[in-house]
């Protein structure tokens, strides 16, 4: 896909989200709603009730973003497995570039950081800025996501779990 496609995606979900965010849809329901009409992909209404308890960083515990959670979600959809013998190197490896892309253009993901930060720079004091900027995030990433799969290191392909240290397979 040209970077000029991946554009017009993005910006054609950040207005999607913004419309389902102007008619009271949550940051999971209306990211969820948003990218998948923008990338064609068939979800289910039992999908996006689903997406529904991911509002407000977990029922509005402030954790991780909506946004980010239904990005797991639509990055498993795709990507995931149902045998517990496939290697889950492809997802792991996308869910992570999802949070350092959140990391780096909005500088955290969780809701307890990026709420404050959106309040305090937008008019309406919301998540506006948020639901544009996540909605960007998540459709530019699953646009690319085959790229980046076929282009995995084998460090990232065998890694398990990023904490100080990264542990190996």
């Amino acid at each position: 896909m040209t970077p000029d496609k991946i554009l017009e995606l993005e910006n054609l979900a950040a207005e999607k989200c913004e419309n389902y965010r102007k008619q009271g849809f949550h940051c999971s329901e209306s990211s969820l709603r948003a990218v998948a009409e923008a990338l064609d992909i068939p979800i289910s209404e039992d999908f996006k009730r689903i997406s529904s308890g991911f509002r407000g960083g977990g029922g509005g515990y402030m954790e991780r973003c909506g946004i980010v959670e239904v990005g797991i979600m639509l990055i498993s959809y795709l990507y995931g497995r149902t045998d517990p013998k496939v290697d889950e190197g492809s997802y792991s490896y996308l869910v992570r570039i999802l949070h350092e892309r959140f990391i780096k253009e909005l500088g955290s993901y969780t809701c307890r950081q990026l709420l404050p930060w959106s309040r305090a720079n937008t008019e309406e004091r919301n998540c506006s800025i948020v639901y544009d900027k996540g909605a960007r995030i998540l459709t530019r990433l699953l646009s690319e996501a085959d790229d980046l799969i076929a282009n995995m290191t084998e460090e990232e392909r065998k890694l398990l779990v990023i904490w100080d240290i990264k542990f190996q397979k």
